[in-house]
């Protein structure tokens, strides 16, 4: 990669989502605090941050938005976000709707955000699997579908957030550092190439070296 890397050391990720699915519980987890049961919507937005470390060792500042996924606070809450490099989208594994209403939630995304790392939550995975309404088939179809990366999560166990949250930022990372003023940029050693991103879009990323002969 070229010298001119830039040295980013806050990254910001806003979650999406219908109400209820468990935003702020996942926040709330991945923070280190205790699981409520009877969390309370969140109305506006929220703003957490977290030091953690990506895969090259450099320790960078991850903040959080937890939105409001009400529709009267919809609008309020993609604008305040609407800087944001990454987007989590979360469902309810056991709310079928909320799954349903992630394919408007991704439309939200194309008007509101430029090109963003994205990463989907299947949330509440805890819950016996007879109480799902989501199968797994169904998952599996969509993300292929979209070029999602997928983790299943639970806020009330910290089921795959440590894994989601690092695979997002190192990902946000990395763009950000092969892109100029989100359009992306050819180095001179050919290291990267481009492919298909979220949405149908295009984005570059490190060539996979071939084994030596």
């Amino acid at each position: 990669m070229s010298d001119n890397k830039i040295d980013y050391t806050v990254l910001k990720v806003g979650l999406l989502g219908d109400s209820m699915v468990g935003k702020t519980s996942i926040c709330n987890a991945y923070m280190g605090l205790e699981f409520n049961q009877d969390q309370l919507s969140t109305i506006g937005i929220e703003k957490l941050d977290k030091k953690i470390t990506l895969k090259n060792g450099k320790e960078i500042r991850l903040i959080l938005w937890d939105t409001a996924g009400e529709e009267r606070f919809r609008a309020a809450a993609l604008k305040a976000v609407r800087s944001a490099q990454g987007v989590v989208l979360v469902f309810d594994v056991t709310k079928k709707e909320t799954f349903e209403n992630i394919s408007d939630w991704m439309n939200q995304i194309k008007d509101n955000f430029k090109n963003p790392s994205v990463v989907l939550f299947g949330n509440k995975t805890d819950m016996e699997e007879n109480k799902w309404q989501v199968q797994r088939d169904e998952i599996d179809e969509f993300v292929k579908k979209n070029n999602f990366t997928y983790y299943e999560t639970s806020a009330k166990t910290k089921k795959g957030l440590d894994d989601g949250f690092t695979f997002l930022a190192n990902d946000i990372y990395d763009k950000l550092n092969v892109n100029d003023n989100n359009n992306f940029h050819i180095d001179d050693d050919n290291e990267y190439e481009t492919v298909n991103g979220c949405f149908g879009k295009k984005k570059r990323v490190k060539k996979k070296k071939k084994n030596a002969k």
